[in-house]
């Protein structure tokens, strides 16, 4: 095989060399199978098999498989793992392949704030609208009980509440707890007439329109904001915000003097029923009577029924004969002279005085102020005392400017009453 070798290579275009001298025999081990090519001018190439050139692509190629993952998780290493903490991979069920990351402490700040929390938050705590409004229905229960404290609980630590019918803004238990105390004595009962629900992040607000029936059926509307907060495992209310319906408050209702006056009559007819409660529900739930012929004054219901009692057995009929009447944003007065005649003929004057207020839809007696006439009530105590100085059986002369300076004599004989109810005998010169 060596010949045939040398032989080969004696094979050489004259071009290219002229003589050629063979080395001396070399022990080698065989070479490796060659190809000879034959290019034109008769040039011969060699090709071996399994050059080195495939060889280190296929060593490239491995090297670029095997180390990829290794560079992948380097980098992560590299670029995450900044702060204490390192980052572990996790390998889930499925066949892919998730890191879970926490952020590097460089990120999280330490400032200190001066919000306080509202207690342990819950991420994502799911409610829905009707689960919303069904907080509402436990604030209303909590009213229910009475008890300013249960109702205060329904609020949040730091909750806040602005009320209806106070200026104060109540931002604590005891303050919260303040206001119902006074709200919870008319025993009411809530009911929303419309409202809308939004809902977020462990947060639900609910804003609208509520109405409350009182113990003494009366009525009032008002606009709510409710918002809940999600706090150590229970909704609570973060904030509530009440207040009255500004169109009610500050739209008068049309009225005229005839109608004023006309409230007079409707409290003429009460008299005539004989009935005391009739007479003492046409005044509002704050009105005041100050009586003609009693020194008390009456601030309740109960108490102006009571004068009336008395003031009814004699079956009064009440008459305006002046008065003068002035109109204000929901509230009217009339002022004058009235004259009253009893079942037995007798008339007495007295001077009046009606204020009257829109209450809940209607109008009732806030003020009413009654007084005898003053110059016949001074008259008559002259009567009294000149009676009362004289001796029996002796006739006084006491000259008196009421009503025309007229003279009378008082004696204890054929007695009379006046308005004062003393018993006397007037006779006129």
């Amino acid at each position: 095989g060596y010949e045939k070798q040398e032989e080969k290579f004696q094979v050489v275009p004259a071009a290219r060399t002229q003589t050629f001298t063979p080395p001396a025999p070399v022990p080698v081990s065989a070479p490796a199978p060659q190809q000879v090519v034959m290019v034109p001018n008769n040039e011969v190439v060699s090709k071996s098999e399994g050059s080195s050139n495939d060889n280190s692509s296929l060593i490239a190629s491995g090297i670029a498989f095997l180390g990829l993952p290794l560079w992948i998780l380097l980098s992560v290493q590299l670029f995450f793992n900044s702060g204490d903490k390192a980052v572990s991979p996790t390998l889930p069920s499925s066949s892919t392949s998730v890191s879970q990351m926490t952020l590097p402490a460089t990120v999280a700040t330490t400032a200190r704030s001066d919000a306080s929390t509202a207690g342990v938050v819950v991420l994502s705590q799911p409610i829905t609208k009707q689960e919303v409004r069904d907080l509402f229905n436990l604030w209303n229960s909590a009213l229910q009980t009475l008890d300013p404290a249960t109702v205060a609980k329904r609020y949040a630590k730091d909750g806040v509440l602005l009320p209806t019918l106070s200026d104060v803004p109540r931002t604590d238990f005891e303050g919260i707890k303040d206001y119902f105390v006074g709200f919870l004595s008319k025993k009411p009962v809530g009911k929303i007439l419309e409202g809308e629900i939004f809902i977020g992040n462990n947060w639900a607000q609910d804003a609208g329109i509520y109405e409350f029936t009182f113990e003494d059926g009366s009525k009032v509307k008002a606009r709510y904001s409710f918002v809940y907060a999600f706090e150590d495992g229970k909704w609570m209310i973060s904030h509530h915000h009440s207040s009255l319906m500004p169109q009610e408050v500050v739209r008068p209702t049309k009225i005229t003097e005839g109608e004023v006056r006309g409230f007079f009559d409707k409290w003429n007819a009460a008299l005539a029923t004989g009935d005391p409660q009739q007479v003492a529900a046409l005044y509002g739930d704050d009105a005041v009577l100050l009586p003609t012929l009693s020194d008390s004054a009456r601030y309740t219901n109960d108490r102006i029924a009571d004068y009336f009692v008395g003031f009814l057995k004699k079956k009064p009929r009440g008459e305006i004969l002046e008065g003068n009447v002035k109109l204000g944003p929901n509230w009217a007065q009339d002022a004058g002279i009235y004259e009253f005649t009893f079942e037995d003929g007798s008339k007495t004057r007295g001077r009046y005085s009606y204020v009257y207020t829109f209450e809940k839809g209607e109008w009732k007696i806030s003020n009413h102020h009654s007084s005898i006439m003053p110059e016949p009530a001074v008259a008559a105590m002259k009567r009294v005392a000149a009676m009362e100085s004289a001796p029996e059986s002796s006739s006084v002369k006491v000259t008196v400017s009421e009503p025309e300076d007229e003279t009378v004599k008082l004696s204890h004989s054929a007695p009379t009453k006046d308005v004062t109810g003393a018993e006397t005998e007037v006779v006129t010169n």
